[in-house]
């Protein structure tokens, strides 16, 4: 059977957040009035990314930028077999204009069922889910009360105390995913000022009522703070940055801080990617939190194994880091 090599594009309304994604519906061929996603062969010569980027502008009239990978698919069809690479994308110039297909759609992940997809296209429908809905952020909107209630007492002044002696007197601190807001409101009880982000948006109104100021809504992959702060605080928040993004988001930490700033951070203890129900947990060590730190440009001066604060859960282990900026 003769196998056909081509790529797809899955654009993307915003490579970051992927809120919404592309879908094309066929206006010719075999397989007309099917939906997928667009593409084409690969010609002679050409990487799979150049070959997207001829693709698109061909059928779409837009230059795009081809992100990741997300999967390469193998599909039997009757008379031939599909390889198909399939990628991330972002329209970087231009509209995207139907100049071969006949429809188009910008779906939401609730709507990606609600076309025809060729079979290929189809198989590639779990991975475009998973990536499009982040199950953290969704569990502490779920959740939002019963985990600011088990948080916001919880005891973290031992961390807390061998951070602020790092730091200047009223210095700013950056609490990064503050959560219930818990941490926050003792660092501004003790005089230092608080810039608090978080992604959730229930989180955000309860942390913002307890704090009396604003919690703004962002990402760790949203910082772009540069020379600003003398301390981030990142405690129990760090660890649901997927493992091959925390590198940069550590250097984008760095970034933030003023020259000789401090960083607090906690994981969960263990070693790499963990689902703990629907939530992803990336885990370290005392050893493998070491480069973690290093790599982005921080001095770990404390390295720390110890227990959970909350109350029956003892028996969870986790590791605490502070490194300073160099």
């Amino acid at each position: 059977m003769k196998t056909v090599n081509v790529v797809a594009a899955i654009i993307c309304d915003d490579y970051k957040r992927k809120t919404k994604i592309f879908a094309t519906q066929r206006g010719y061929g075999d397989y007309k009035d099917g939906w997928e996603f667009p593409g084409g062969k690969i010609e002679e010569g050409e990487t799979p990314e150049e070959a997207l980027v001829r693709e698109i502008r061909e059928e779409l009239g837009a230059e795009i930028e081809v992100h990741d990978l997300i999967d390469v698919i193998d599909y039997d069809y009757e008379t031939f077999h599909l390889h198909m690479n399939c990628y991330w994308a972002t329209v970087a110039e231009g509209k995207l204009q139907l100049l071969e297909h006949e429809a188009a759609k910008w779906l939401e992940v609730n709507d990606l069922s609600s076309v025809d997809w060729l079979p290929a296209d189809l198989a590639l429908l779990p991975k475009i889910a998973e990536a499009m809905v982040d199950k953290n952020v969704e569990y502490y909107d779920m959740n939002a009360d019963s985990f600011f209630a088990g948080s916001v007492n919880a005891d973290m002044s031992y961390e807390r105390d061998r951070f602020i002696a790092l730091l200047p007197e009223h210095g700013h601190i950056l609490d990064a995913g503050c959560g219930s807001g818990r941490d926050s409101k003792a660092f501004l009880d003790a005089d230092f000022s608080v810039t608090a982000f978080d992604a959730s948006g229930e989180m955000r109104k309860r942390a913002s009522e307890y704090l009396g100021q604003e919690v703004l809504d962002m990402r760790f992959e949203d910082i772009d703070f540069h020379n600003e702060f003398d301390g981030v605080w990142a405690c129990a928040s760090l660890l649901h940055v997927p493992v091959e993004q925390l590198p940069e988001t550590m250097k984008k930490l760095n970034t933030s801080l003023k020259s000789g700033g401090v960083i607090y951070a906690s994981f969960k203890y263990g070693d790499g990617t963990k689902m703990r129900g629907d939530r992803r947990f990336s885990d370290f060590d005392e050893k493998s939190i070491v480069p973690l730190f290093e790599n982005a440009g921080f001095e770990i001066i404390y390295n720390e194994v110890g227990t959970d604060n909350r109350p029956g859960r003892e028996d969870e282990m986790w590791v605490n880091a502070i490194g300073k900026k160099v």
